[in-house]
């Protein structure tokens, strides 16, 4: 059974972080190996016999570093949007959107907030991708790079 959401707690505030539409999660997910990618740059796949194998100490965090800086502000702001929007504070009258359809903030004292609303784009987009790089999907991906290597 998959799981549709978690409640994360930032500073005295409680959230629900709901799933992306597989279709929104398939383009945020493409964004992000984009920015990604560098981290794998690195590998070195000459001894690696299976995805396991991949050492943190092989991947490249300066050119991550480098990466992250170069993002376009078109494309973070798409992502913290797609974030913000599947984000929700847990109110005693229900669920409140933390980011409403037309773009404006749906709770209080949020759009001042830079350390709520980065940890928000964080944990969603955790939430979000990691089953994809924890799972098969990444592992796949690990070991068609092995095997292109090989053959």
């Amino acid at each position: 059974m998959q799981i549709k959401h978690k409640d994360v707690q930032i500073g005295e505030r409680t959230f629900r972080i709901k799933k992306f539409s597989a279709r929104t999660g398939s383009f945020v997910l493409i964004k992000v190996t984009k920015i990604l990618a560098p981290l794998f740059a690195g590998f070195k796949l000459n001894n690696v016999k299976s995805p396991e194998d991949v050492k943190v100490d092989d991947i490249n965090i300066s050119g991550a570093i480098e990466q992250l800086s170069n993002i376009s502000e078109q494309d973070f702001n798409y992502l913290q949007e797609q974030a913000l929007k599947v984000c929700f504070e847990i109110l005693p009258a229900g669920l409140a959107p933390v980011l409403n359809e037309n773009g404006m903030f749906g709770v209080e004292d949020v759009e001042d907030d830079t350390a709520t609303v980065m940890a928000l784009m964080v944990h969603a987009l955790a939430f979000n991708v990691t089953s994809f790089f924890q799972g098969s999907g990444l592992q796949g991906l690990v070991a068609g790079l092995v095997s292109n290597q090989r053959g």
